[in-house]
């Protein structure tokens, strides 16, 4: 089970793997955890935690609640929660999310978005007094 921090981790259910000898093409949207160890072409969407094993790959967009990298990711990676990269990530793409963690050693070319989105402020008016 991954550690997304110090000693605490993910609940929830492990509902599909994708194997090291394993290739998958298209979208694959999942209620419970997913991992990935082997190669994939497409979208990732799940309510709870994506895995991208060591020797996992995919070419696509991630979106879930909490993300952990070890492999490589082409894509765009989108998470209500927190992202890990481990020390063996590889990630290319654009990032959004509430926390990242960045192990030493990881790879990270993109750009990253984090925290919860500012809010929007009216813009203040300035009155000018004419009689100065």
């Amino acid at each position: 089970m991954a550690k997304l921090s110090a000693g605490k981790s993910v609940a929830g259910e492990l509902s599909t793997v994708i194997g090291t000898d394993a290739e998958f093409e298209g979208r694959l949207k999942v209620k419970y955890s997913v991992r990935i160890d082997g190669k994939m072409v497409g979208e990732i969407a799940s309510n709870e935690l994506v895995t991208i094993g060591p020797d996992g790959g995919i070419e696509g967009d991630i979106i879930a609640k909490d993300v952990v990298i070890g492999g490589k990711v082409v894509g765009r990676v989108q998470c209500s929660g927190k992202v890990v990269l481990e020390e063996t990530a590889i990630l290319t793409g654009d990032l959004k999310t509430l926390r990242l963690v960045v192990e030493e050693g990881a790879l990270f070319n993109g750009r990253s978005e984090m925290g919860e989105p500012a809010r929007q402020h009216p813009p203040k008016q300035i009155v000018l007094d004419e009689d100065n």
